[in-house]
Formats: structure tokens, sequence, C-alpha cells
């Protein structure tokens, strides 16, 4: 306990809140320590306060460190007061101690006013005690905000808070759905505030949060057109090649606005575009910045390592699918995802812009760098910007030590390779029409069909007996080994899929994907853009694209003075290759139907969102831990009941399959009414519905006789 001091002893208050939640704040604290600092004897001559900002670490504690600079540099006073250990620090014993140990070294003693911490060597054990109380408060608090926030995000379906994404705007809903307000950011840091009705009801200055309660859900709603035509335009430009930088370049130019009002650059950009927002999804943990705890994309914790900012994993983001109305859809935003890792992976080849035809496809045999493009301007040359040369990047970057000097001039060569592609292309054929006609011939006739084997036939009837018998086996759930059954189970069933599409491939002769006009359109194009190209001096990234289609590489040797263009040999092969091609049925299926309706002459019930769409994107079951060949997610079926039946009301599935049906009615509160013909999966569907639920199941044989199966002791 601190002495009374009749002189008015010289101190300093330290005060620090977390938030505007926290129960003491700043005057409450100042007021309570000034109080005891009169009665004790002390005089304190200024404040040091932190607002805002967490104990759980020094670092950032602007305040907290001005003070211990003060305090070893023989400042004008010898105790600071504080209102209890947690204000000081939630760091725990070891961060407390240390820098309590660095002030008392200064000469200055710490009082905690509220805590009446006796002197001596009993003060010491439960200083200790209570710091470590401190930090205890600081780990639950976090653990208990995780936990909430991946509810928020799994369960609630509600988005985390912040600024809403560029392109979108934040509504509050309340928990049965109700409209209460929709917010719109403003370049300046302010919000518009909308009501339900749309109605604009004030702006709120930056820097002002609106409070809402624990039940409401917040959802992302599509914003003005011009942000979300901006947020299109920014997906179609990063697919069709254009980086980063020169996404920044245009916007900038054409002055388009930014999320903040500053100038475009190449960190918001990639921002935005790697941002699953846009795709519909809502997505926590990007990024982790607590100073206790990480989290894997199971919501684990982790013990954090290190201080501040650090973007997360893929994996380890928590998201929901489908939430809200997605800007582009999934497959755009995909593809977006790709052409940024490709452009990654191709370092200055993919430049889409000031670039010659062929620098992205040359290869020096001799060191194995690429080629780059120089222009000697001693000499106009046709274009009045000097000779274009093709000069091998070893020696250019680094020199004689590299590489020897390799020049090949640009004109010449470009002239050589559309000349050469165009020569290919017509092959036998002496004119452009017939080498089209042949193309679109040959795409259109009929494939020839693979021969089909008995053997194959007998191969699959094996498969899916050896399939039939594991999953009997996975339905007894005393045998032991079941994890390394569902290995099996997954690798008969990928075996199984395999055989089944290749028998279905040869059974069925393959059908062209484009019509004869659009075969022929296609082939035209092609030619009609290497006549075009061959006249023009400059360069766009579609003629680049359309060269790539063509041509694989160009070997240059510098030795023999010689090249060697790797070229594909017909059109068709350019159409299958070309990264520039439109859809030829070559995507694997990525949806499965689901017919939705309702009795002819009963009225139309829907109990969905506003916002829902017509594609769900569920997780699909582990191969490993499916105890049916073609098992559905749960939340497959919870969705569609949701949207179309009340609790309490009855769910019909006459194909019962795994149970996933009686599951999701079990979480949902419906009843649910199954038929399954295999008496294998019929035990499945009881054995996983006891595990789930922990009650008993009643067997009804068809003399009306209640058999009562014993509960399983474990849960699912």
């Amino acid at each position: 306990m601190a002495t009374r001091h009749s002189s008015g002893t010289a101190a300093v208050g330290y005060a620090r809140r977390s938030t505007d939640l926290q129960e003491r704040s700043i005057p409450d604290q100042q007021a309570y320590v000034e109080k005891w600092a009169r009665e004790h004897g002390f005089r304190i001559v200024r404040w040091f306060i932190d607002d805002a900002i967490s104990g759980t670490s020094a670092k950032g504690r602007n305040a907290f460190e001005q003070m211990i600079a003060a305090a070893e540099n023989g400042g004008d006073f010898k105790t600071i007061l504080c209102y209890d250990i947690s204000r000081f620090s939630r760091g725990g014993t070891n961060e407390t101690g240390y820098y309590l140990h660095r002030l008392r070294l200064a000469g200055v003693d710490v009082v905690f006013t509220a805590d009446g911490i006796p002197e001596g060597d009993e003060g010491e054990l439960i200083q200790g005690v209570k710091s470590w109380q401190a930090r205890q408060y600081s780990v639950k608090l976090a653990r208990d905000t995780i936990r909430g926030q991946i509810s928020n995000i799994r369960e609630r379906k509600s988005a985390p808070g912040g600024v809403a994404p560029y392109g979108y705007d934040k509504q509050h809903l309340t928990s049965d759905g109700k409209l209460l307000r929709t917010l719109r950011w403003m370049p300046d840091g302010s919000k518009q505030e909308f009501d339900a009705g749309g109605k604009l009801l004030r702006v709120i200055e930056p820097g002002v949060n609106i409070k809402k309660a624990k039940s409401d859900i917040i959802r992302y709603v599509p914003s003005t057109p011009d942000r979300v035509a901006t947020i299109k335009r920014l997906f179609d430009l990063c697919i069709q090649g254009y980086g980063l930088h020169s996404i920044a370049q245009r916007f900038n130019s054409e002055g388009i606005p930014s999320p903040g009002g500053q100038k475009w650059n190449t960190a918001r950009i990639a921002k935005l575009l790697r941002n699953p927002v846009y795709r519909g999804a809502i997505a926590w943990n990007r990024h982790t910045m607590g100073s206790l705890f990480g989290l894997d994309g199971e919501g684990k914790l982790r013990p954090k390592r290190g201080k501040g900012w650090k973007r997360n994993d893929e994996a380890d983001w928590i998201v929901s699918e489908a939430v809200h109305e997605p800007l582009v859809s999934a497959e755009t935003w995909a593809t977006a995802q790709r052409a940024i890792a490709k452009r990654r992976a191709d370092g200055g080849k993919a430049r889409p812009t000031k670039r010659s035809l062929l620098s992205s496809l040359m290869v020096c045999k001799r060191c194995g760098n690429g080629f780059t493009t120089t222009r000697d301007r001693r000499w106009p040359g046709p274009t009045g910007e000097g000779y274009r040369y093709y000069t091998c990047c070893g020696y250019h970057r680094y020199g004689k030590s590299v590489c020897n000097v390799v020049s090949v001039p640009g004109t010449a060569l470009d002239a050589f390779v559309l000349q050469t592609i165009k020569r290919i292309l017509v092959g036998d054929h002496k004119t452009t029409k017939k080498a089209i006609d042949a193309f679109v011939a040959t795409m259109l006739a009929p494939k020839a069909v693979s021969h089909l084997s008995k053997g194959d036939e007998r191969e699959l009837d094996l498969l899916n007996r050896k399939i039939k018998a594991t999953v009997a086996m996975l339905a007894d759930p005393t045998f032991e080994g079941l994890d390394e059954l569902r290995t099996t189970l997954a690798d008969l069933k990928m075996k199984r899929d395999a055989l089944d599409a290749r028998i279905k491939a040869a059974r069925e002769p393959a059908t062209p994907t484009l019509s004869e006009k659009e075969l022929r359109t296609w082939a035209l194009s092609q030619f009609s853009r290497l006549d075009d190209l061959a006249l023009r001096s400059t360069v766009e990234l579609q003629d680049r694209q359309m060269i790539e289609m063509f041509v694989e590489r160009i070997e240059i040797d510098p030795e023999a003075k010689t090249g060697v263009v790797f070229l594909l040999a017909d059109l068709e092969g350019a159409l299958r290759h070309g990264s520039t091609r439109g859809p030829i049925g070559d995507f694997m299926g990525n949806h499965e139907w689901c017919f939705y309706g309702w009795r002819a002459g009963a009225a139309h019930v829907f109990l969905g969102p506003n916002n829902a769409v017509d594609v769900w994107s569920i997780k699909k079951v582990n191969p490993q831990s499916m105890v049916h060949l073609t098992e559905k997610p749960v939340e497959l079926a919870t969705r569609a009941m949701q949207y179309s039946s009340r609790p309490g009301e009855h769910v019909l599935d006459l194909f019962g399959g795994s149970g996933s049906t009686l599951i999701g009615a079990e979480q949902t509160g419906r009843k649910a009414f199954l038929m399954e013909l295999d008496p294998l999966y019929c035990d499945v569907i009881v054995q996983r519905w006891s595990r789930f639920s922990g009650k008993e199941a009643i067997r009804v044989d068809a003399q009306g006789a209640r058999t009562t199966r014993p509960k399983l002791a474990t849960a699912a």
C-alpha cells in the first residue's frame, strides 16, 4: 500500500481504454486516481492517455511508450498512478514485469490505486496474480469474439464489420429479415444512410459508427450502377491479360473514382480482385490483425507468432458462399485468380502493353533467357522510332558474362513468323477458302467410336459389387478399421467413375460443339487478323494472344545464327490450344440440377431471403468420409427445407440414400419421411441419425410390432 506524502509528491497519471464499451471510461479513471492522489499526498503534474487501444501489447500505445521514455530520461516525477494493473498492461506477467523492472531501475514507482496491492513480498505475489488475471481476461475475450465471428459468418450469414467492399452497400436487417437501413460509403469516408424505402435520411461524418443490435444481420447489396460497372470491368480487364499496373493506369487516365478518392494503385486493384465477396461470398479471417490468436479454416485457434498485420492462406479463410448477389460469376472470379497467378509465373513476359509481337515467345539456346526489344535510334526506321531488334535478356541485363550480343531484326522476324503461320494453315489447299472448307469439314465429321471391350463391362460390374460389399461393412459400427474402409470406398468409387465415363464416351460418338457457321467465322477471322497484323506497326495484347495460339516457342541459336519456330500444325490444333478461343465444351460440370415447384392450384410459398440465387455453392462431402456413393451435404437439404417449409412441417424424401434429409430435418425442426429400397442403406441412415441425435431408433415391422434399436455410444 502506498504511504501518504504531505508535501504533494509529483506524479503522473496513466489511463487507457480499449473501446468505447469499456466499463471504466477515461474520465472515470482520472477522477478516481485524482481523488486517491489528493488523499495520499500526491500531485499529478500531467496525464498520459491511450484511448481506444488494446492493452495486450505495449506496441502501438504511444502515450505509454512516451511515459516510459520520460521516466528513463530523468523526468519530473518519481511515481506513476494508474487505476488498476489491467489499465497498465494486459500483456501477462512477463510483459508487465518487464516494464515495472525498467521503471524501478529508473527510480520510478507504479501505484495501482484501485487494486490496493501491499508492499513487500506479499504485494509482489498479488501483483503477479493480478497481471495473470488481466491477461486471461483478454484471452477469454479474444476467444469469445472469434467464436462469435465464426457463428456470424457460417450460421447467421452476416457480413463482417467495417467498410462495405467497393461496389456494394451495407444493409442492416432484423433477425426476421426486416430491412432497417442501408449505408453507402463515400470517397471522403462519410456514409449516406437510407431508410427501408430508399430515402436518404442523413450523411454521417467520417469516423462516426452506427450502433446495431446484436441480433441484427448485415447483408451486402449492389451499390450504384457506376461502381458495379467498374468492378465488372476490372475483372474483364484482368481476364483479358492486363496487369494490376496497367489497369490502375487506365482507370486513373479515365478519371474513374477509387474507393477512397485517391489515385488507383496496384495494391488497391489486387485487393479488389482477390476479394471473394464479388462472387457472392462473405469471408472472414483473410488477414490476422489480433495480438493473441490466429485461426485456421476449421475454426481452431492457434497462438499468433509476432505482432501486426498478416495475410492468411486461403485455406484458413472462414467463408460462406451464395450469401448475396454477386457482381461477377464464380467462374469469372476463378478465371481472374488464374490470370493473376499466370502473370506472376510469367514475370515480365506477361506485360500487356509496350511489348513486341514475339518477345514473350523467344528463348536464347545459349543462356536460356528470353528476349526484350531494343531500338537503334541512329536510324529512323519505317516508323520513325528507330530500327527495332529482339535482344537476348541475358546480355541486355548482365553483359557478356552471361551471353554474347544477340540481336535479331524485329520487323523481319515478325514478317517471317506471320507468313509462316499463314503458309502452314493454308497447307496443300492453295487458297484460304479451301483451307477453311477443309477445316470445317474435319471439325464436323463424326469422330470414330472407341472400341468397347467386354472386359470393361466385367470390370465395371466387379467394381460395383466391391463397392456394395464395402458399404455393407461400413454399416457395422463395431467393425474395426472404419477409416481404412472409407479410404478403400473412395478409391473404388474413383475407379468406377473413371471407367463409367470411358464406357459412356465409347458408346456415344462425339458431336461437334460449334456450328458450321461459328467454325467458319472463327477460321476466317484468324486469317483476317494475320493479314491485318502484317500491315500494322503497333501491337496490342490481343494480337500477341492470337500469335500464342499458333506458336509454342521460338528458339534462337546465337552460335549457328539460326532460329526454329515451333508451330501448331493446323487450325484445329490452334482452336483447341488457343488462349482466346470461345467455350467449346471442354469445361467440367460444376453444378447439379434441382427442380423446384409446387402442386398445381396450390399457393406459391417461398420462405427464403429476397436475394437468394439459383446457384448454391456448397462444399462437397469428403470422399473418404462418405457412407453412400452419391452422398449429398446436409447443408443442401437444410437450405431447401428452410426455403420451402416451416419448423414442424413434413418433408418427404423418396430416395433416402445416406440420410442427409433426415439429419437436415433434425437440425431445422422438421418431420422427415424417407424411403430407401436398399436395406444396407436403411441401416446406414438409422445409425447416422442415432449418432447425430443421440436418440434411440424404433423399428416397426409389417405387423406393427415395435422394437428399439440400442442407442449408439458415440455421436457423429
